[in-house]
């Protein structure tokens, strides 16, 4: 028997008379690119940056000055501005300024009250870390100097500067004027000495920025500013001993309005009224509350008294600049400058100082009342004119002589026009018209032929008025040249209320 012997199997069959198919061949594999390192990324560039901290401090108030706002300006890119507010220190911090040229400048409202340029300084940071630079206001020295010049000469060496605003926080309508007064003393060639209080006046600018040179240093002035028909309260500044007085002065229009009198003895009363507020502390000389003290604004007709922690609150008050008084038994009255916005609040803190030891010494009638005096008590119970003696001079707490005749009857007091000053007149005998009544100064025929006595005498040495409207009821050593009617003023202290 045949044996077979099994072959592998073939991966492809050959079948006869066929042509033979060769297996598909795979394509050679392409090449493999060449591998080019990928270039090695640059380093960043390293900007070296600085941490910036400073101070802005006013020269004029002794004090930082603060929400002023420091610019700086990138010299080789006017475009880079950076801009940063001082703190309530006057301190400001600037992160991450780059290294360069800057110009760096101040932008505050007390330049503009000062009448200064916004000053521009360079400042240069050469490297990273810490830099400190300090930034001031002139020295009051030089301020004086950029702001009167020589027109001081032969003056006191002062100045009084501020902004005339209105309490609407509106622009002005139309040109704002500031009169000030203060005593000035004159020697005459003979050895005499005198007083007198004259008024000076200053022109504000478009902006309200206004400057009167030539004020005493260590005085105290009265002052008001006008524009239109807004006008200020009269108010009491002391002038620095460093002559330099910066100070802005509010101004309003008030609703005025009549108050009818309770009691055949009281006077009509024109109250002065807006939207104003106040809201004070009475405090006595080591700063205790002060309960009980009399609080007033002289002009207004707004008065009431501190109450439990010395707190007093007024409100529809007009505004503008004005006084605050405090008064209290033991204590020297005092006065304080407060401005009234329309719909705000403002603060105000009134520190009394308490009355200095006096000795009783032995009290003499003669000492304490002149002849004239005396001859002015018994003119008073005799009648024929109107009298104000020191109590009720008290009571009106005026603060110029004018004020002094406002509801005096017989009398008419006509508001300042361009010059800012009163006019106290009278209507003449003939019935038409008003007229300058003729003035006498303790006894003596003062010419004052305008009528503006706030030129005259301080209102706080007037110790005695009489006034005489009708020519038949005048004393023949005050009767009238000009047929106007007369009023006689007498100067002098005061008596306090235990010595009446």
């Amino acid at each position: 028997m045949r044996q077979f012997r099994l072959l592998p199997a073939l991966l492809f069959p050959v079948v006869a008379g066929a042509q033979t198919r060769q297996p598909p061949r795979r394509p050679a594999p392409a090449p493999k690119p060449a591998t080019v390192p990928a270039p090695k990324a640059a380093a960043p560039l390293k900007i070296p940056l600085a941490r910036v901290t400073g101070e802005v401090f006013d020269s004029v108030a002794t004090a930082p000055l603060i929400n002023a706002a420091v610019q700086w300006v990138a010299t080789d890119n006017p475009a880079d501005v950076r801009t940063v507010q001082t703190d309530s220190a006057g301190q400001f911090l600037l992160d991450s300024m780059r290294v360069g040229s800057y110009l760096v400048g101040v932008i505050h409202e007390q330049l503009d009250r000062l009448g200064l340029e916004s000053r521009v300084i360079q400042v240069n940071i050469e490297g990273s870390g810490d830099v400190s630079v300090s930034l001031g206001l002139p020295s009051v020295a030089t301020m004086l100097r950029a702001a009167c010049g020589t027109a001081g000469d032969g003056m006191d060496r002062g100045a009084f500067m501020g902004l005339v605003r209105t309490s609407r926080g509106t622009p002005l309508e139309g040109g704002a004027r500031v009169r000030v007064q203060y005593p000035e003393t004159i020697v005459s060639q003979g050895g005499g000495v005198s007083r007198r209080f004259p008024s000076r006046f200053a022109d504000a600018k478009p902006n309200g920025a206004f400057v009167l040179c030539g004020v005493p240093p260590e005085a105290t002035i009265t002052t008001r500013a006008y524009a239109g028909k807004d006008s200020s309260g009269v108010i009491e500044l002391p002038v620095p001993r460093s002559g330099l007085l910066v100070r802005d002065l509010v101004i309003a229009t008030p609703v005025r309005i009549a108050k009818a009198p309770t009691s055949p003895t009281e006077r009509p009363q024109t109250l002065l009224r807006g939207t104003g507020r106040v809201r004070g502390i009475v405090r006595d000389s080591v700063g205790q509350p002060l309960v009980g003290a009399r609080v007033t604004v002289p002009g207004t007709g707004t008065e009431g008294t501190s109450t439990g922690g010395g707190l007093f609150t007024f409100d529809s008050l007009p505004g503008g600049s004005w006084m605050v008084e405090a008064r209290a038994v033991g204590f020297e009255p005092k006065r304080v400058a407060v401005d009234f916005l329309d719909g705000v609040e403002t603060m105000a803190a009134i520190d009394m100082a308490g009355l200095a030891p006096r000795l009783d010494t032995v009290k003499v009638a003669a000492d304490r009342w002149t002849r004239e005096m005396a001859d002015f008590e018994a003119r008073k119970k005799q009648g024929g004119g109107y009298f104000m003696d020191d109590a009720q001079l008290e009571k009106r707490n005026a603060l110029f002589v004018s004020d002094i005749m406002r509801g005096t009857p017989g009398v008419t007091v006509v508001p300042g026009g361009g010059n800012g000053r009163d006019r106290v007149l009278m209507r003449g005998n003939a019935g038409t018209g008003t007229c300058a009544p003729a003035i006498y100064l303790n006894g003596m025929f003062t010419p004052v032929p305008d009528g503006q006595l706030d030129n005259l005498v301080a209102s706080a040495e007037v110790r005695g008025v009489e006034v005489y409207s009708r020519t038949g009821s005048t004393p023949p050593q005050f009767a009238s040249r000009n047929g106007c009617g007369s009023i006689v003023i007498w100067t002098g202290q005061r008596r306090r209320p235990n010595e009446r």
